[in-house]
This record gives structure tokens, C-alpha cells and sequence, in this order.
């Protein structure tokens, strides 16, 4: 499941414009009340909303290949976040993937995810066509880290009233779930993009003061080549949240 958009809500639009287009180094558009990121493959449109309450979390695909540079990177720049004396987590068996977690605009939880499993070469880091796993060569220079290695989203983190029943919804309609899920946690979707559906009242991990909210917000997916299943439609998962799958 491809994410193509996501439009949503941001308490300041100058803040987090100047956030995704100085610290991250991510092409930019501003218009009045809104601005548009773009993350690779995929458009992020925040409109401000002043009043807008709980904290939001977005994950960005990077090539494994990229992950130490990524690492580097983030520590200069907006520093990384920790579990303890942790600040590299390596996922489950079934996601053969790590991530590494940052402070974002908005008191938003970003993380950047490299995903082992992903069929296709994703074209990020030394050269196009940089496979998921590919080594470093030896002498060469490693390029540096930039909003080129941030390949798409990956994963939107959405509030639900009711996280097993809206997983078992979008399991119907080929939008399967991962098996670390809980009643108040569950990942939706494929290695080619996720919801993480939760429960309003959690933190967003690896944090203990940044939490959930309820923003409204609508995610245009499409199947791709790790989720051919998947069956067009709108999905209303919660009031003001809505994923839409186009064929």
C-alpha cells in the first residue's frame, strides 16, 4: 500500500514549513494557511489549525544501505531520540527492518525506517538503483545524507476509537496487519506503507510526553508490488480520519 498524500493539520504552519525545508532539506511549497511537503514518492499537505491537540508521528523509507549515514546526519542535525541509553531499534523478526526515531515540528515523532524485505531497487544513496541491503564499496566516500535518501512515507500514525476493530476492517479489504498488534496498537498495511492504528491516550514511541492526538487527516494510498491485494475504496476509520485506496 503505496502512500501517495497525506493532508492533516499543523498548530503552526511557519514552524513546521521551516522545519521540513532547513532541518530536513525537503522541497517546500507554502500558500496561505497550508503548506506542502514533498517526501519522495509521496506529498504531505499540512493546513494550520491553531487549536489542533495530541502529537503526531510520520515514518520516512530509507535504504538500509543509507541507515549509518542517516545516523550521522540526524545526530548533527535534529538530534535523535532514546529509550535509555538506546537510539537504534532494531524491529521484530516479521518487520526485518530498524528505525531511527528524531524530534519533528509540532512536537510531532518522526522516524526514519529502512525495510530489508522491499522487493524493488529503491534508488537512493551512492546511485540509482541502490538495492535495500546493498554494502558500502570499499574505497569509495560514503555520500552525504540528504532529502534524496528519504524515499517516501512509510508509516502515518492515526487514533482510533476502536484499534482491533478497525484493523480487523482493513484486514477484510486486503490491508493486512503485522503480529506485534495490541488492543491499543496494531500496524496496518505492507512493507510498502503502513497506518499505525492506536489508541488516543498512548505516547508515541520512544517517547513519554509526546502524545497521541486526533487530527483529522486523509491518506490517498495506492497497492503496489508488496500489497497487489488490496481493494480500492474509502475507509472511514474515525471521525476526521480517512484512508481513500485508489485502484
Amino acid at each position: 500500500m503505496e502512500i501517495i498524500s497525506i493532508d492533516t493539520v499543523t498548530r503552526s504552519i511557519a514552524e513546521t514549513a521551516a522545519y521540513y525545508e532547513t532541518v530536513l532539506g525537503l522541497p517546500v511549497s507554502k500558500e496561505i494557511g497550508a503548506v506542502e511537503v514533498t517526501v519522495g514518492r509521496t506529498v504531505l499537505r499540512f493546513r494550520e489549525d491553531a487549536d489542533a491537540a495530541g502529537d503526531q508521528h510520520y515514518a520516512f523509507l530509507i535504504d538500509d544501505a543509507r541507515f549509518d549515514a542517516a545516523r550521522q546526519f540526524l545526530t548533527a542535525g535534529p538530534g535523535l531520540l532514546s529509550e535509555g541509553d538506546r537510539a537504534e531499534f532494531e524491529a521484530q523478526a516479521a518487520w526485518n527492518a530498524r528505525s531511527l526515531y528524531f524530534p519533528g515540528p509540532d512536537r510531532s515523532v518522526l522516524e526514519v525506517i529502512a525495510r530489508r524485505d522491499l522487493p524493488q531497487d529503491l534508488g537512493a544513496g551512492r546511485g540509482a538503483g541502490a538495492k535495500a541491503s546493498s554494502p558500502h564499496v570499499p574505497g569509495t566516500q560514503p555520500v552525504p545524507f540528504g532529502a534524496g535518501d528519504l524515499l517516501s512515507v512509510s508509516e502515518v500514525g492515526i487514533a482510533v476509537p476502536d484499534v482491533v476493530g478497525t484493523a480487523d476492517r482493513l484486514t477484510e479489504a486486503g490491508i493486512g496487519r503485522y503480529p506485534s498488534g495490541s488492543a491499543t496498537f496494531s500496524p496496518a498495511g505492507h512493507i510498502d506503507g503502513m497506518l499505525i492504528l492506536v489508541s488516543v491516550g498512548r505516547t508515541w514511541f520512544p517517547t513519554s510526553d509526546r502524545a497521541v492526538g486526533e487530527p483529522p487527516v486523509t491518506v490517498v494510498a495506492q497497492s503496489g508490488p508488496a500489497s497487489l491485494g488490496v481493494v480500492p475504496g474509502r475507509y472511514e476509520l474515525a471521525p476526521g480520519r480517512v484512508l481513500v485506496v485508489r485502484p
